[in-house]
C-alpha cells in the first residue's frame, strides 16, 4: 500500500495497546475538544459536524502514551437524537472517558450515557471534568460532589475524578497518566474467542477499493486471511489492515481495524455487518437473553412490548417476550426472548442496550444467552432451567448442555455428534478453549468418547443411559409380546428405537434447584452410539445375543411339555414330506391352539423355513435339496426350472418357489431361464 487507508500515523513503530476508549456524555460539555486535546486529533471528520460544532456520529482517534504505546480512542455524539450512533461506539469499549462539563454539571444525557455504561458492563473507566477554566473552585467542589451523588451504585462509583481545561491544558498530561495506569489495570483475553469485527464504518478508497472499520470483538485477523461478511455470508479476502493508522500484518482482539477486503463494493456493506471467521456466527431473528430494567424507567415493562434493539453497531426494532412473568418492573431482571424484525449476528455473552419505541430513551440492557431458532413457550421451567445454566457462565456445564441435549443421529451419510468446532460456534469459545473443556468433562465420566468414522465421537453419559434403558424397555416389551421367540433381531430393535421418544434427565442445579428434562426423538440412531450401548449391556451381562438375536439374560422360552409333544410330532410331519410338505393350516387344524404355539416355536427355532407364504420346509430336507442341486450344476452345469423339477420330482408349485428362495439367500443366481452355483 502506498497511502493510509484511515488517519495517517507518525513515523515510527507503535506497540498498539488491546484496549479501545471510548467517550460518554452529554451534548456540548467537550468530549471532542478533550480527545482533540489529548491526541492532537479532531475526530469531527463530516462538514456538517465542522459546520454546526456538533457530533453526529463516531470519531476515531489514537493516544499515544509514552514508549511508543498507542491506544484506540472512539468519541461518541451526545445529543439525544444520536443516542443510536453513541451506542454503535459505546458497545466496544474497555475504558470509558466519561465527560461532564463544570459549568453545567451533570445533564439528562449524562444520566441515560451513565445508565448505558452500567448496563453494558464497562468497569473500567474515568470522569473528566471538563471546562474547568469557567467555574469557581467552589462551584467545581460542589459539582464533584454532585457527581459522586449520581455515581453512587454504578460501575463508575470508584472512578477518578479528574478536573481538566482543554485552553489552559491544566489537566490533560494527568488524565493521560490515570488513562495509562487504568489500562494496566484491564485485563483482555485475545484468544477466548474467535475472530469478530462488528463494521461501524465502510467506504471506497481509490487503488484499495472497500475498506471497512470496526472493534475486534475476539481472536485475531491478519493478512490474506478468509473472511465471512454476515449476515449475508459472502466469503472474502483480507488485503491489507491498519491500526491506528499503521499499516500491520494482524489485529487483535481489543483494537479497532481498518479492513480492506476484496470481492466485495463497500455499498453493499452497511453499519451493522459483522466480519468473523466462515460458519462461526449465525445470523438469526431470534435471541434468548436475560434483561434488566433501569431503576428511572417510567413505566413497568409489559410481555410482547415494541423495543428498539441495539447490539454492538446495530439497530432494529423488535418484541420482548417475558418467559417467567407477564410484566417486568424498574430495577428488576429476567429472563426473555427477543423477536426482532430483522437479522442480527450475537455471540452468547453480548451485552446489548434496548429503548423504548416512541419516544426513544434507553431502559433496560443486558446479556445475550444464545440465538434460538424456534419460540419458546413461556412459564416452562425446563427452558427457563437452561437459560439460567447459559446465564451462570460456567462453560463445563454450558457446553455438558450441548452434549445432553443431542443425541447421535445419521444425517444423510454424515455422523452428528458435536465436535470441537460445533462447540466453539454453540458456545461462542475459542477451539481450544472448547477442547479443554471437553477434555475435563471427559475426565469427569459425564462425557463419553467412543471411536466413529474414524474419528473420536463424544456423547453425554446419561444419552447413553436414557438409550440403554429404552433398550432394555423394548426387550421386556418384546418378550411379553412373543414368548416364544428367542429375542429380537438388531434391525428390528433400532428401528423401534428410532421411532421412540428418548428422554434424558440431567440433574443440573439451576438457579430454581431443578433439574433439566429434554425430551429428544432420534432420528435414525447413529450404529457407533447403538453398537456402544449393545456392548457395555453385553459386557454388564444385562442382555445376551443367541442366533444372531437379542434378549434379556435372564429370559427363558416357557414351553409346556404337551406343546413340546406336539411340536416334535409337527416336525416329523415335514421332515418326512419332504419336498411335498403340508400347509401350516392342516397342522393348525389337526392339532388345535397346540398346533399353533408348536408352529410359533418350529419357525423361531429355524427348523422349519419359510419358502413363500404358506409354504414351509424343514430345515434338513433344504440343507439335502442344495447339496443335490450342487452335485447336478457341477456335473452337468446350469439347470434350468424343467430339470431342476424333474431332478426333485415335484410339481411346478414348489420347484418355482424353491429356486427363487436359492437366489434370494445367494446359493444359485438366474443367468436368463438357468441358475448356476454362486
Amino acid at each position: 500500500m502506498k497511502h493510509s487507508f484511515v488517519h495517517q500515523s507518525s513515523t515510527g513503530t507503535h506497540y498498539i495497546e488491546h484496549i479501545i476508549i471510548g467517550t460518554a456524555g452529554h451534548i456540548d460539555h467537550g468530549k471532542t475538544s478533550l480527545v482533540k486535546a489529548l491526541t492532537g486529533i479532531d475526530t469531527d471528520r463530516l462538514p456538517e459536524e465542522k459546520k454546526r460544532g456538533l457530533t453526529i456520529d463516531l470519531g476515531f482517534a489514537y493516544l499515544d502514551l509514552g514508549e511508543n504505546r498507542r491506544v484506540c480512542v472512539v468519541d461518541v455524539p451526545g445529543h439525544e437524537r444520536f443516542v443510536k450512533n453513541m451506542l454503535a461506539g459505546a458497545t466496544s469499549i474497555n475504558l470509558v472517558l466519561f465527560v461532564i462539563a463544570a459549568d453545567d454539571g451533570v445533564m439528562p444525557q449524562t444520566i441515560e450515557h451513565l445508565e448505558i455504561i452500567n448496563l453494558l458492563g464497562i468497569k473500567h473507566g474515568l470522569i473528566a471534568l471538563t471546562k474547568k477554566d469557567l467555574v469557581t473552585d467552589e462551584w467545581l467542589a460542589v459539582v464533584q460532589e454532585d457527581i459522586k451523588k449520581n455515581v453512587t451504585g454504578t460501575l463508575l462509583e470508584h472512578a477518578p475524578i479528574i478536573p481538566v481545561s482543554v485552553v489552559s491544558g491544566e489537566g490533560i498530561e494527568t488524565c493521560k497518566t490515570v488513562i495509562g495506569k487504568l489500562i494496566a489495570q484491564i485485563q483482555t483475553q485475545s484468544n477466548v474467542r474467535e475472530f469478530r469485527m462488528p463494521i461501524d464504518r465502510s467506504f471506497t478508497v481509490p487503488g484499495y477499493g472497500c475498506v471497512v472499520t470496526g472493534p475486534i470483538l475476539g481472536g485475531q485477523i491478519s493478512v490474506e486471511d478468509e473472511m465471512e461478511i454476515l449476515p449475508m455470508k459472502k466469503i472474502l479476502r483480507v488485503r491489507g489492515i491498519e491500526v491506528t493508522g499503521e499499516r500491520v500484518t494482524s489485529a487483535f482482539a481489543g483494537q479497532r481495524a481498518a479492513v480492506n477486503l476484496s470481492g466485495i463494493k463497500s455499498a453493499e456493506i452497511r453499519r451493522g455487518h459483522e466480519l468473523s471467521i466462515p460458519g462461526y456466527l449465525q445470523p438469526a431473528k431470534i435471541i434468548d437473553v436475560l434483561l434488566r430494567l433501569v431503576k428511572g424507567t417510567k413505566n413497568p415493562l409489559k410481555n410482547r412490548t415494541r423495543i428498539r434493539f441495539h447490539l454492538n453497531t446495530t439497530e432494529v426494532m423488535g418484541r420482548l417476550v417475558l418467559l417467567d412473568r407477564d410484566t417486568l418492573r424498574p430495577g428488576e431482571e429476567a429472563l426473555c426472548q427477543i423477536l426482532l424484525e430483522d437479522i442480527v449476528t450475537v455471540e452468547r455473552e453480548d451485552h446489548f442496550i434496548i429503548r423504548s419505541y416512541s419516544p426513544a430513551y434507553t431502559i433496560g440492557g443486558g446479556k445475550v444467552l444464545r440465538y434460538n431458532t424456534t419460540r419458546l413457550k413461556r412459564f416452562r421451567e425446563e427452558t427457563l432451567a437452561v437459560l439460567r445454566i447459559l446465564d451462570s457462565g460456567n462453560l463445563p456445564d454450558i457446553v455438558e448442555q450441548v452434549y445432553l441435549n443431542t443425541i447421535p443421529v445419521c444425517k444423510g451419510e454424515r455422523l452428528f455428534t458435536p465436535t470441537v468446532d460445533d462447540i466453539s460456534r454453540q458456545v461462542n469459545i475459542h477451539p481450544s478453549t472448547a477442547e479443554d473443556v471437553i477434555a475435563g468433562l471427559v475426565k469427569k465420566g459425564l462425557l463419553r468418547k467412543f471411536l466413529a468414522e474414524g474419528k473420536d465421537g463424544v456423547v453425554h453419559r446419561d444419552v447413553i443411559t436414557a438409550v440403554k434403558e429404552l433398550v432394555l424397555n423394548i426387550l421386556r416389551t418384546f418378550h411379553k409380546e412373543n414368548p416364544l421367540k428367542t429375542g429380537i433381531e438388531e434391525s428390528q430393535l433400532r428401528a423401534l428405537i428410532t421411532s421412540a421418544s428418548l428422554p434424558v434427565s440431567k440433574d443440573i442445579k439451576t438457579g430454581a434447584g431443578e433439574p433439566h428434562k429434554k425430551p429428544i426423538v432420534g432420528d435414525n440412531i447413529h450404529p457407533f452410539l447403538f453398537t456402544a450401548v449393545l456392548s457395555a449391556l453385553r459386557n454388564e451381562k444385562i442382555i445376551k445375543i443367541t442366533d444372531n438375536k437379542l434378549s434379556l439374560v435372564d429370559f427363558k422360552l416357557e414351553v409346556s411339555t404337551k406343546d413340546k409333544d406336539v411340536a416334535d410330532k409337527i416336525e416329523e410331519i415335514f421332515f418326512k414330506a419332504g419336498l411335498t410338505p403340508p400347509s401350516l393350516e392342516e397342522n393348525i387344524t389337526k392339532f388345535g391352539a397346540s398346533g399353533k404355539v408348536a408352529i410359533s416355536l418350529l419357525i423361531e427355532q429355524k427348523k422349519l423355513i419359510r419358502i413363500e407364504n404358506g409354504i414351509h420346509f424343514h430345515a434338513t430336507v433344504l440343507n439335502k435339496l442344495k447339496e443335490l442341486v450342487r452335485a447336478h450344476i457341477s456335473k452337468n452345469g446350469p439347470m434350468s426350472v424343467a430339470q431342476f423339477r424333474d431332478l426333485t420330482r415335484t410339481t411346478r408349485k414348489y420347484a418355482v418357489p424353491l429356486l427363487e428362495y436359492f437366489d434370494a439367500i445367494h446359493f444359485t443366481k438366474r443367468m436368463g431361464d438357468v441358475r448356476i452355483i454362486l
